[in-house]
């Protein structure tokens, strides 16, 4: 019984330079001025400016020095658009916003053309950018965004409709209509057929599920949180797995209508009540680790018992009838990780409790 699942100081200064003739002659007074650069004072006293025999400070020759405020800026040579702001350019002596930004040429802001006029289409949706903007047309139109026309969905293989539903072009978009025979909303269309018919394609099934293989069955979905949860959900079968996060009922086994179904792990011992005579409990088994696992089911002394194993597809691997009435019947699997099935029935001529349990070897 085997189951297999899975981050400088400018200063001016004046140096006199005279010219002495021989003694009694008259004096001959040359005058040269010479602007230099000093770093500071070198004596105590300022540079003077000797012209024939007056002496006057040299501060008395200069006018018009870079701190007069009276200097002009064009004579400092000062551009008159060097105060035009970013995004602004100069035309003549005038600061003025580039196109698309708006202020007074020294201080310019982004003109949102998009909460104006612009040039998109009606079919289109504005997007502002800096100094610009862009147009892009809506979603079910084509074009530059300043020309969109409508897209036909039908016509270019573009809708989603159902392929059991037909497709009606319409301004900006289409609709999808399910066929006869089928209802939805068009773009999922679903036949008549209940659960348990046969069916080769989902579109068949009222639920929109078709389990395909060897059963070829209408289903619906469910889930193993729950050991018989296509039971809670008035269908027959077990709960398997058919898609990474897919599972649906399959198959037409029929368990009792009380509540002693349960999901076991290894370790797990738990106490049931057969209802009636022909009673059956399902439990699903959730194995962790791969190895052998021994599942006993102990009886009353006046009940018989039986133990019908299943593999997570929903196909029967075994069945455990050995012994009598008040006799525990026992199996050891063999499994990788995932689940597996047990259906415990009751097979003798009375009703009462019995035990199961699943210990790992």
């Amino acid at each position: 019984m085997n189951f297999a699942s899975r981050t400088l100081s400018s200063s001016l200064l004046i140096l006199a330079l005279v010219a002495c003739g021989d003694s009694g002659s008259n004096p001959l007074t040359a005058t040269a001025t010479v602007t230099a650069t000093d770093p500071g004072p070198t004596s105590e006293t300022s540079p003077q400016t000797t012209t024939g025999d007056d002496t006057t400070t040299g501060d008395d020759t200069t006018t018009g020095t870079p701190d007069d405020p009276t200097t002009s800026s064009t004579s400092m040579g000062v551009d008159a658009c060097d105060s035009c702001g970013e995004n602004a350019s100069c035309r003549g002596d005038t600061c003025v916003c580039d196109e698309g930004f708006e202020g007074d040429g020294q201080t310019c802001t982004d003109l949102d053309e998009c909460a104006g006029k612009n040039d998109c289409a009606v079919d289109a949706t504005c997007t502002n950018t800096p100094g610009g903007y862009d147009c892009a047309c809506n979603e079910g139109y084509k074009g530059n965004g300043f020309t969109c026309t409508d897209i036909d969905e039908c016509n270019e293989d573009l809708d989603m409709c159902s392929a059991n539903a037909s497709c009606t072009n319409q301004d900006g978009g289409y609709k999808c209509a399910c066929d006869e025979g089928f209802s939805g909303d068009g773009f999922v269309c679903n036949g008549s057929k209940q659960f348990g018919e046969s069916c080769v394609a989902g579109e068949e099934c009222a639920s929109g599920v078709c389990l395909a293989g060897g059963f070829n069955m209408c289903t619906v979905p469910c889930t193993q949180n729950v050991a018989n949860d296509c039971g809670a959900q008035g269908v027959t079968g077990l709960c398997v797995q058919t898609a990474a996060d897919q599972y649906v009922c399959a198959g037409d086994l029929t368990f009792g209508a009380d509540k002693d179904d349960e999901v076991l792990q290894a370790g797990d011992k738990v106490t049931r009540l057969f209802q009636s005579k022909t009673d059956a409990d399902l439990f699903l088994v959730n194995i962790a680790i791969a190895g052998d696992y021994l599942v006993t089911a102990t009886p009353d002394p006046d009940d018989d018992i039986q133990l019908d194993f299943y593999q997570a597809d929903a196909s029967e691997f075994g069945t455990v009838n050995m012994f009598g009435i008040g006799q525990a019947e026992s199996a050891v699997v063999t499994t990788q990780p995932g689940v597996f099935f047990i259906v415990a029935r009751n097979i003798g001529a009375s009703n009462g409790g019995y035990t199961i349990e699943v210990v790992k070897q």
